[in-house]
């Protein structure tokens, strides 16, 4: 029976056990594909592979079988895919007893799976292999004159660190075609030819560099391959948009390939990434279509078809099939107001180097651009005048290059028009069972400043989620998962925000990993696995209530935590703090005076439980709310090597007041006393200060013989510590007989005007 692995257990006590301190990790695979209607057997390297592995995949399958060989290093596995399985790449990890591991991509297709060899002896074929620093691999195979032969590097695509350069020489080494760093293929390498004669002809593969980097691992397809980078129209906005898809392919082949997207809401906001299926003889990654929340539109037939295209906010999809083509679009605007308008071209994989100019329907110039300071693709905002109700838009290619697939989009909309981005720097999380982890969500905001509520539609039984809102005005969250005591299970799933916004509700997914992305794309890798890891060497927990308005502008707070060790484990525990703060930067430096920080390193000694933390606040910080976790780091007995490292849940704090009282210049303390004489001694008396700091000032006072009152006056400048001014006395003194006599030692407490 056809399953999702998603949801398939293959749970297998293995032999060899491993240290329960780190996550799962994939290192390698022997193979980077599957087959469709084979099984495939695939060899994984990594750490912590073991126990009790279950595996996780994104696509369905027939079976998954962990062989009895397997081990906490080695891994094999038997996966069968059904006849009629997709072509796609798809996802695979291992969750055991420590977690859940990295993913590692695959391509599903219909071609035969190898390792890579020097010989190939029929096509098509998938070779899969490592690359790395200045080496160089070939592959020879036997062809026919006339023969179509596509060679396609999978590397980036596949998370490697390889920037393949591929070519194709003759028995003559004459080289045919040459490829390397496709904007098509996401920076991998594609070439296609037609064989001149028969004969023998060799694929040569390295990095474009000579310096490969690692991991190099790569997939090598050879053969007469169909693909699609791209479908048309780029975004849809209704589900009957969908019916106008078709993939964009340079080259009909004798089963041309069709698209479509599985049925889908158009009501719910969070669906941004629709997925597309192709069918018919495709190979490679599964192209998406952007569910766009805002009407989208084809570019016109005729091209130069007169009158509006639509009101602004808009989006339209376009394609540059002639060289020097432009393509020129009107568009109703609002006299008076400020617009956004945006090309996304080579964001999206389009070969199109886009131009954009904004102008008036006579032609006038607005606006244009060229490049953002992020990416090669144009926006530019720019203001409507009063009398205008139309502008044109108009995009061409820098180079004048056209084709079928230089296709980009363009979207225009008032400027002022709220939305948000997401991104989570990690791709898996993993929890510890009776404890919690902690995950960084970080929010790109226009113009809007309310709170973001962030969702989990797919967490782990026994797990929840607090602090799952951004705050308003703020751009990050320290969201926290908590685990049961019996939590076991382990997921895959999206981080979706949702915000109400003059009635009308955004919804984005987070981009997961470290590839962000930008307003107006959806994430390319938006699945974020979560892991239980059983039996946690440590764990840390509040041990008592913090007011969440107890945090205070140039104040220090105290946090109580407690730990739990397992057993058999005694070692003292350091601390450090996880904030949600961005430290400012000095210089290109981190600026720590003005860091939410500990005032001290602190180390709760071994075989202790209790602690209390002491975090300072800058005088200078915003008036949100902040979230503040604690990190704790299990040591061994000398105090060099990290056991095991656990994580507090993250506790939100308000202000308990915006403001902040210092004085930044010199301290004045003005003395006054009186001088007591012995009967019959009336000299005069010196009275000065003793202890001072050289930056402080005193001018000593000379008390007449007739006199016993006397003012003294001490100057303390800006930044003066405490213990400076821990050992101040008055101390008057004066001349008997000759000799010089001297009073009691007054004790002086001073306290410095700034903190």
């Amino acid at each position: 029976m056809l399953r999702y692995a998603m949801l398939l257990g293959l749970a297998l006590l293995l032999g060899e056990t491993s240290s329960l301190s780190a996550a799962p990790r994939i290192d390698n695979a022997s193979l980077r594909g599957l087959t469709i209607g084979k099984t495939t057997h695939l060899s994984l390297t990594g750490q912590q592979l073991a126990p009790n592995p279950v595996i996780k995949l994104d696509f369905p399958v027939g079976a998954v079988r962990v062989l009895p060989q397997s081990n906490a290093k080695t891994m094999e596995l038997e996966i069968d895919l059904p006849a009629d399985a997709r072509p796609q790449h798809g996802h695979l990890r291992i969750a055991t007893d420590t977690g859940i591991s990295n993913p590692i991509t695959l391509g599903i297709d219909a071609l035969p799976q190898a390792p890579f060899t020097e010989s190939i002896a029929a096509l098509p074929i998938a070779l899969s292999g490592n690359l790395s620093g200045a080496q160089l691999l070939t592959t020879s195979f036997q062809g026919k004159a006339g023969q179509r032969v596509v060679v396609d590097v999978e590397a980036q695509r596949l998370g490697s660190k390889l920037q393949p350069l591929v070519s194709i020489v003759d028995q003559r080494d004459t080289q045919l075609a040459y490829s390397s760093r496709e904007i098509t293929t996401g920076g991998d390498a594609r070439l296609v030819v037609e064989l001149p004669s028969d004969g023998l002809y060799t694929v040569k593969l390295q990095d474009v560099l000579f310096r490969g980097g690692s991991p190099g691992h790569f997939r090598l397809k050879i053969g007469d391959i169909a693909f699609a980078d791209m479908v048309y129209p780029l975004a849809i906005h209704q589900t009957e948009d969908t019916a106008t898809l078709k993939p964009l392919t340079p080259r009909a082949v004798e089963s041309p390939l069709v698209a479509s997207v599985p049925s889908w809401n158009a009501n719910d906001p969070t669906m941004a990434n629709l997925p597309v299926e192709i069918s018919g003889p495709f190979s490679g990654p599964l192209p998406t279509v952007l569910r766009s929340d805002i009407p989208q539109y084809g570019e016109p037939e005729p091209k130069s078809q007169a009158g509006s295209i639509g009101s602004a906010p808009l989006g339209i999809s376009g394609i540059l099939r002639e060289p020097k083509e432009r393509d020129e679009f009107l568009v109703d605007v609002t006299p008076g107001t400020k617009y956004r308008a945006e090309v996304f071209a080579q964001r999206i994989h389009s070969p199109v180097d886009a131009v954009l100019e904004i102008r008036k329907p006579d032609g006038a110039m607005l606006a244009s651009s060229d490049d953002q300071n992020d990416t090669p693709d144009p926006a530019a905002l720019f203001d409507v005048p009063p009398d205008v109700q139309q502008v044109k838009l108009v995009v061409f290619d820098l180079s004048h290059a056209a084709g079928a697939n230089h296709a980009y989009r363009l979207r225009i909309t008032p400027e002022s028009r709220p939305d948000f981005h997401l991104h989570v720097n990690e791709s898996s999380i993993n929890i510890p069972a009776g404890g919690s982890a902690v995950v960084e969500v970080v929010a790109e905001r226009r113009g809007f400043d309310e709170a973001i509520v962030l969702n989990f539609p797919h967490l782990p039984e026994g797990v929840v989620a607090s602090l799952r809102e951004i705050p308003a005005r703020a751009d990050r969250a320290l969201v926290t998962f908590t685990a049961a005591n019996d939590a076991h299970d382990s997921s895959v799933g999206p981080i979706i925000g949702e915000a109400e916004i003059n009635g009308q509700r955004i919804a984005r997914e987070a981009a997961v990993g470290p590839d962000k992305t930008s307003f107006g794309l959806a994430p390319e890798s938006s699945q974020l696995g979560f892991g239980i890891v059983q039996k946690p060497k440590l764990l840390v927990a509040w041990s008592s209530e913090v007011p969440e308005n107890s945090l205070g502008l140039g104040q220090t707070t105290a946090l109580p935590l407690s730990v739990t060790r397992a057993e058999n484990q005694t070692g003292p525990v350091r601390f450090s703090l996880i904030t949600s703060q961005v430290i400012p930067q000095d210089k290109g430096k981190p600026d720590l005076a003005k860091a939410i920080k500990l005032t001290k390193e602190a180390i709760l000694e071994a075989d202790q439980s209790d602690a209390t933390l002491n975090v300072s606040l800058p005088p200078e910080l915003a008036d949100i709310a902040w979230d503040i976790a604690v990190k704790a780091e299990l040591l061994s007995a000398d105090k060099k090597n990290v056991l095991a490292t656990a994580v507090s849940p993250a506790k939100r704090f308000s202000l308990g007041s915006p403001l902040f009282l210092a004085l930044n210049g010199e301290t004045v303390v003005r003395l006054k006393g009186t001088i007591s004489r012995a009967g019959g001694f009336n000299h005069p008396v010196i009275v000065a200060v003793n202890g001072l700091p050289k930056e402080a000032k005193s001018a000593a006072a000379e008390v007449p013989a007739d006199k016993s009152d006397f003012t003294i006056e001490i100057t303390l400048p800006p930044g003066i510590k405490p213990e400076q001014l821990a050992d101040i006395k008055l101390v008057a003194t004066a001349k008997r007989n000759g000799a010089d006599v001297t009073s009691n030692a007054f004790p002086i407490r001073l306290e410095s005007g700034a903190k």
